[in-house]
């Protein structure tokens, strides 16, 4: 199972009059991307991704984990089942997932920062125990091998062409494949084209060995595109509800989608909660929320999914099966309740059914208390209570974060931000492993 991903890498650089567009989607997309991540990556071992991570021969730099220059130091145990690695020397990931079983750090060394083709970027795998970076990694942000994957989608702001009549600048989609010989990978024609609007960018996760890509706003009306994880090319393509913004999942049942508490289109689609069969050619409104109740989080694994409605969530459903069979509904401890507003934006959500992970930031956005909360019972601790050094309160409570549960704990990644009007770097960054004391 894989879930939502980040915004995809580009082949160039947007022209300078595109700028506060980007930024302002990118700044939007970013608090809830890195949750999407993390709560697709926890049952990918099981999943049979069919990618490999070190990325032999894919065209990039490889290095060893050892301290020095521009790496990070040993970590250190900082409280009773938290230990942390400083990664504020080394500046270097904005995101963290799991491919193949293995805890993979990768981006480029700020998230504000606009990947193309032409810029660098880096991955790490970490050491569950130890939380030591080795195959370390830097190649072009097209190359899937950064991110453990064998195909990756790549955009291109096109500034001479537009998008229909409306004068938008059109973006395209090609998929990047992983090949043996340098620089590592090749682009495929265009798959998909959108609007260089902020509700237009694609979201994308992989399951069933393939890459499932999914935009309301494209050409041609809201789809779902399925890409073969080995050639790159697009085995389906599938009419689904027009909801911008939204938040996806694939489990053993699927790919699943359902409308955020920031999401747009159609609000007739925005309280389904949506499945696609690998092989069917149609999208199924499995579940039903109440009218214009949207989603705030989401969590697949094996045939269950967890899911927290409304914009200040008070419960969780359980749903099972590809019927999405209603099986659990528990009330949320006080501590939780209205905490975990929109995916991504202050607190993270992942794990499975032993339990579910959450990190929520105080009010004053100068620390993190992590919760573990028990999907069928609804009975929740705190586990841990982190200090971010962050110089902006305010990047915390906009939810910089991304984690993976691996084997009943919590990894949880503080990456480096941009913030003010120049978005200069706040020169923060820290890996924690945060596991409950038995």
């Amino acid at each position: 199972m894989q879930l939502l991903h980040k915004r995809p890498p580009t082949s160039g650089k947007p022209p300078a009059d595109a700028e506060i567009i980007i930024r302002e989607a990118r700044r939007l997309r970013r608090r809830r991307w890195a949750i999407g991540i993390a709560v697709v990556a926890l049952a990918a071992a099981g999943t049979g991704l069919g990618v490999g991570f070190s990325g032999s021969g894919s065209g990039g730099h490889h290095g060893t984990g050892s301290p020095g220059h521009g790496e990070a130091a040993e970590a250190i145990v900082i409280s009773p089942g938290v230990t942390m690695l400083d990664l504020a020397k080394s500046d270097k990931y904005g995101d963290i997932a799991l491919a193949r079983g293995r805890i993979v750090l990768y981006g480029p060394a700020l998230q504000e920062q606009y990947p193309s083709a032409s810029a660098t970027c880096n991955s790490a795998e970490v050491d569950p125990t130890t939380l030591a970076l080795s195959h370390l990694m830097t190649s072009s942000c097209a190359n899937p091998a950064l991110e453990g994957q064998r195909v990756l989608p790549v955009v291109t702001v096109e500034p001479n062409v537009s998008f229909g009549n409306g004068g938008v600048a059109a973006v395209t989609v090609r998929i990047s494949r992983a090949v043996s010989g340098p620089p590592g990978y090749v682009l495929g024609p265009v798959v998909m084209s959108f609007p260089q609007e902020s509700d237009g960018w694609p979201t994308w996760t992989y399951g069933d060995g393939d890459l499932w890509l999914f935009d309301a706003l494209a050409k041609g009306g809201s789809q779902l595109l399925r890409i073969s994880g080995s050639t790159g090319a697009v085995i389906q393509r599938i009419a689904m509800p027009a909801i911008s913004r939204p938040i996806v999942a694939f489990d053993n049942d699927g790919f699943w989608l359902a409308a955020a508490a920031n999401s747009g289109g159609d609000s007739g689609a925005s309280n389904g909660v949506y499945r696609v069969a690998p092989g069917s050619r149609t999208a199924t409104r499995a579940f039903s929320l109440r009218s214009g109740e949207p989603v705030s989080w989401m969590v697949a694994s094996g045939h269950s999914l967890w899911l927290a409605p409304g914009p200040r969530p008070s419960a969780v459903w359980h749903l099972t099966g590809a019927s999405a069979t209603p099986v659990g509904h528990v009330r949320l401890p006080a501590a939780l309740a209205g905490v975990l507003m929109i995916q991504g934006g202050g607190s993270a959500m992942v794990g499975d059914a032993s339990g579910l992970w959450t990190a929520t930031p105080n009010a004053a956005g100068t620390q993190q208390q992590v919760f573990r909360l028990l999907p069928d019972s609804g009975a929740a601790s705190a586990v841990a209570l982190l200090k971010p050094v962050y110089s902006s309160p305010g990047e915390l409570r906009y939810g910089n974060i991304a984690a993976v549960a691996y084997r009943g704990s919590m990894y949880l990644l503080d990456p480096p931000v941009e913030s003010g009007p120049d978005y200069e770097g706040e020169g923060f960054s820290a890996l924690y492993r945060i596991t409950p004391e038995s």
